[in-house]
């Protein structure tokens, strides 16, 4: 026996535009029959391998499960399980795809509502999905999800993307090698955002959505977690390797004018995560952290939150740092540890007010190695506590603030180890 799948938004730029209906429902085949017979509340067993063109839609409440004999092995660009339905359970599910090297749109398993009539209680549980040109898991409108111990693996866009959902979590599952096919611009391992050709009072952002223990690897050209204006996303005890950047939580195009953004991400929780970026990716910051607009001083909304005791190695480079935030208001930025990152071990960009730096570890900052950064202006808030340790060479600055519009309180951080403890040009310092 088998189970069903169908259609689900393509990324545009920063932000997924999801379809509202598949508009090619696949034509009645057995299988499609027989899970159609399934009462609402009812269980269907996939026990052996199917090989399918069209989707496989599950169109009522139900429980899908596979055994360990079952599985999907698609022979188009189609997606594998399409879910129209709410109160559905997908177990063990086994999905391969038609590859992951060309730009598809096929996904292992699409969960649709629409912004107008999202569905609900929806559960993945357990499986392996490979193989998929798009996303491995796809969701858009769902209230009251849990994807769990999901093993994704060589997809096109991103092991799991979710648009528009709430109440939902992503947990002890592992998403490998996202190659970003020929064509498009981005990439994730795992992506929480929202519709961004609308206003946000049209297109929900995903709100209150945990995404904790998974472990993402192979995102080379992009990011491993992300989240485009996300209210309540809790990032927590992560294992991310071998992505450009590490967790990034940044704001959406506005629906107006795509030159510019116009909903940031608020209530963020980035905690006791261990991000380590390989050698030879291009630039990017290990955690990313941007509230909307661009310009120093931009009254956009700005993003707010908490970046807690996460463990950053070899990140940074150009425009990058182990840990960079801008456009935030209240952000806190405690007790994290950042190790051989380049140029920046943490980077205050712009436009940070009340940001409080405290009781942070740098330690082997490369190239530029400055451990704190203050890049630019319009910042102000603390800096205390936070420690640059002893390291051969030697860290070349521990504090910067290189621009005059900050005012800081700088207290009983430990700098000594560096070159030069402060350089804090003409800035405004209260001790």
């Amino acid at each position: 026996m088998c189970a069903a799948l169908s259609v689900a938004g393509a990324a545009l730029a920063a932000s997924l535009v999801p379809r509202e209906a598949d508009g090619e429902e696949p034509a009645s085949d057995d299988l499609q029959l027989q899970l159609d017979d399934v009462r609402e509340g009812g269980e269907f067993v996939i026990d052996r391998v199917w090989s399918r063109a069209a989707p496989l839609v599950v169109r009522r409440g139900v429980t899908l499960r596979f055994q360990p004999t079952g599985e999907i092995r698609m022979t188009s660009d189609r997606d594998a399980l399409v879910v129209r339905a709410s109160n559905v359970r997908i177990v063990d599910p086994a999905v391969v795809g038609v590859g992951a090297s060309h730009a598809g749109t096929s996904h292992g398993i699409a969960v649709i509502g629409t912004r107008n009539a999202p569905i609900a209680d929806v559960s993945i549980l357990g499986g392996r999905l490979r193989q998929l040109a798009s996303d491995g898991v796809h969701v858009e409108y769902c209230d009251h999800l849990t994807v769990e111990r999901v093993s994704i693996s060589s997809v096109g866009y991103a092991g799991i993307s979710l648009l528009g959902v709430t109440d939902a979590v992503v947990q002890d599952s592992a998403v490998s090698d996202v190659r970003q096919s020929a064509g498009r611009i981005n990439s994730y391992g795992i992506t929480v955002t929202r519709d961004a050709r609308s206003p946000v009072d049209v297109t929900r952002r995903s709100t209150r959505v945990r995404i904790i223990r998974n472990r993402i690897s192979g995102v080379p050209a992009w990011e491993g977690i992300d989240t485009h204006a996300g209210d309540t996303i809790e990032i927590r005890g992560n294992t991310v390797t071998g992505c450009r950047v590490g967790i990034a939580a940044v704001p959406s195009k506005s629906a107006n004018d795509r030159n510019t953004t116009d909903v940031a991400p608020t209530n963020l929780v980035i905690a006791d995560n261990r991000i380590t970026r390989s050698r030879g990716l291009a630039a990017g910051s290990g955690i990313l952290v941007s509230g909307a607009g661009t310009a120093v001083g931009s009254t956009a909304p700005r993003a707010t939150g908490a970046i807690t005791g996460n463990t950053v190695s070899g990140a940074g480079g150009d425009d990058a740092g182990g840990i960079l935030v801008k456009l935030t208001s209240g952000m806190v930025v405690e007790s994290n540890r950042v190790a051989s990152s380049e140029d920046d071990g943490i980077r205050i960009e712009h436009s940070n007010t009340r940001v409080v730096v405290r009781s942070n570890v740098i330690s082997g900052v490369s190239g530029s190695s400055v451990a704190l950064d203050v890049r630019a202006g319009a910042n102000d808030g603390s800096i205390t506590g936070n420690r640059v340790e002893r390291t051969n060479p030697p860290v070349r600055v521990g504090l910067r603030i290189g621009d005059p519009a900050n005012r800081f309180l700088v207290q009983g951080n430990a700098f000594g180890s560096a070159t030069v403890p402060e350089a804090l040009g003409r800035s405004v310092v209260r001790r």
